[in-house]
């Protein structure tokens, strides 16, 4: 419990001596200065993000705190995505790049945000600049028209928690309450950000990435639903602790794994197919924080913190790489074309699927194995968080096969063929930069592990200093060496290709699940298995002919009606009432001055 006080009282002391103010001024500025920068000169723009998250991640470290990884996490993924944008985009004109830098400058303001104002200042700007971004050169404005209104209601929940917060301490800087309602209503602010169930069965999230330029879809994915995460964490931290409520998050998660795997399996798009996956890593990471509210022992708490941080690491990067690959390979629909044999590009969507999968050696692999971890230890406990523990673990588990299915789609359909597309240089060596990151970060892993977590086996070769370990009860309960890992990898790797050679490619028969109309084999019959025993979920049927006979969701249905309504409702309202007529300005007076009043009399 000491190392989990520290964090919050250091957390609490970074605020009190003002160093966040001093980021706020020096580090936002650059940001804000790569917007104007970005319209003059597409490449300077992108530069000028670059350098601007290296100047942040340098203060991050150099002032860490368990909070401030999150920003660490968010510069990474800006400065890779950053490099990839340098050559890509051309075709969505002048403003993707100003657009880009906008939404990076909100996510700094959220980062460096020391009041509920700055966050939800930073929150509009990020959304808003998003919501441009997904609408550029698009004939259908469904998609960013939906994105907003979620947004928007994602925004009132957070100005909920964010007044109650006020009204309990007088103050709109974030600091610590004693109700757990601020922290209820800002994470359900930021679970309809994160698409998380129920928000997730309208898709609009998939949708929404899946309709924005591959750089920015990256940055939606990686750093965008990762500001709900931080938003959360924060607010958590300085807030009291519901067992109750963390059975409600590890729930809405657990959900949101299963059905999201299982949408993303069968997705024929790839970067809703990868949407779907952002918006099952959210459900993780949201199961990682419930369990630390019913986690019963410290240990489990501190293990449950740094799994949030390890998986929010692994997405952000994989997101970053995978997003990027789909629009390097401009594959967009798994049906378009050949993808490109290109080998780069290859070796990076290989890392990047495979970091999602939860396979070694990447920092999936870990984040995976971490919070497979803290469910089996809390498996052990007795009581309501053993069969908890038992129920959350296994359908995560059987997510995470289901994710690994849909990673294992993108990777062959977009960068598995023998297509002869030309690759841009810069962009190849963005994609092997962001895979390489991904095994650098697993190796090491151990070296921003808490200490706690710290230990090794020397006698097996397994060194101190090199393990990281899962305790319970004081007590080693499982244990992991990245670096162990890779040499063992590493060795059987070379040695089977020095025995055997290098792997050739075979011809077998084709089998399309059990359909028959296929010649090659494609991304419809690899998931066609999936569709076929859930098609009742999936709400598709087949009719004459074999034509597929899609049904009507209609929660979507629901949801764009109703959006629509609430539009036309608020230009009725702006036309007729806030219309500068002082006459209503003169009701809208007296109305305030009776409410204020009432509210006075009912305070005191």
């Amino acid at each position: 419990m000491v190392a989990l006080q520290t964090h919050i009282q250091s957390f609490l002391l970074w605020k009190k001596q003002g160093v966040i103010e001093i980021i706020s001024y020096y580090y936002i500025l650059p940001f804000a200065a790569s917007v104007p920068v970005s319209y003059l000169s597409r490449k300077a723009g992108y530069a000028a993000v670059i350098i601007s998250s290296l100047l942040l991640l340098l203060a991050s470290i150099l002032s860490f705190t368990y909070l401030s990884s999150f920003t660490v996490i968010s510069t990474i993924a800006w400065i890779s995505v950053s490099l990839f944008s340098l050559t890509y985009g051309k075709k969505y004109g002048k403003w993707l790049a100003p657009l880009f830098s906008l939404s990076i400058l909100g996510m700094v303001v959220i980062l460096t945000s020391y009041t509920y104002l700055q966050f939800l200042a930073g929150w509009e700007v990020m959304s808003i600049a998003a919501y441009a971004i997904i609408g550029l050169n698009r004939k259908d404005n469904n998609p960013p028209f939906i994105f907003m209104s979620f947004s928007e209601f994602s925004t009132v929940f957070i100005i909920a928690g964010a007044a109650y917060s006020y009204y309990l301490t007088g103050t709109v800087d974030i600091v610590s309450v004693n109700s757990i309602i601020p922290s209820v209503l800002f994470t359900i602010g930021a679970m309809v950000k994160m698409g998380m169930v129920p928000f997730m069965i309208s898709e609009w999230l998939p949708i929404a990435h899946g309709n924005a330029p591959s750089n920015a879809s990256a940055i939606l994915s990686s750093t965008m639903t990762l500001m709900g995460v931080f938003g959360i964490v924060e607010v958590m931290l300085l807030s009291p602790i519901s067992v109750y409520f963390g059975i409600f998050l590890i729930a809405i998660g657990v959900m949101s794994v299963i059905f999201a795997s299982l949408f993303a399996y069968v997705s024929e798009n790839s970067k809703m197919l990868a949407g779907f996956s952002t918006v099952e890593s959210n459900g993780v990471i949201l199961s990682s924080i419930g369990f630390y509210m019913i986690a019963n022992t410290p240990l489990l708490r501190e293990f449950a913190l740094a799994t949030i941080v390890v998986f929010a690491l692994s997405h952000s990067i994989s997101k970053s790489l995978i997003f990027s690959g789909i629009g390097a390979s401009g594959v967009e629909s798994f049906s378009e074309k050949n993808p490109s044999g290109d080998s780069k590009l290859k070796a990076g969507m290989l890392l990047g699927t495979a970091s999602m999968a939860g396979l070694f050696p990447t920092i999936g692999g870990l984040g995976t194995w971490m919070m497979l971890e803290m469910f089996f230890m809390g498996a052990v406990e007795p009581g309501f968080l053993g069969i908890i523990s038992i129920a959350a673990g296994s359908l995560l588990a059987l997510g995470e096969g289901f994710a690994f299915g849909a990673m294992m789609k993108v990777l062959r359909f977009t960068s598995m063929g023998s297509g002869k597309a030309r690759i841009d240089p810069v962009q190849r060596q963005s994609l092997y930069f962001m895979g390489i990151l991904l095994v650098a970060t697993f190796a090491v892993s151990p070296f921003f592990m808490f200490s706690v977590f710290m230990g090794g086996v020397p006698s097996v070769l397994v060194f101190n200093g090199l393990t990281i370990e899962s305790m319970y009860n004081g007590t080693d309960f499982g244990l992991i060496s990245p670096d162990y890992i890779l040499a063992l990898i590493s060795i059987f790797t070379v040695s089977a290709i020095a025995i055997f050679g290098r792997p050739t490619g075979r011809t077998v028969p084709v089998w399309n699940n059990g359909r028959d109309n296929f010649d090659p084999y494609n991304s419809y019959a690899y998931s066609n298995n999936i569709r076929i025993m859930l098609k009742k979920i999936l709400r598709t049927d087949m009719g004459h002919n074999t034509q597929r006979i899609a049904m009507a969701d209609v929660f979507w249905i629901f949801t764009v009606q109703s959006s629509r309504a609430y539009r036309k409702f608020a230009r009725w309202f702006t036309l007729k009432i806030m219309n500068s007529s002082i006459r209503w300005y003169m009701i809208y007076m007296v109305v305030a001055f009776i409410f204020v009043l009432l509210v006075a009399r009912f305070a005191n």
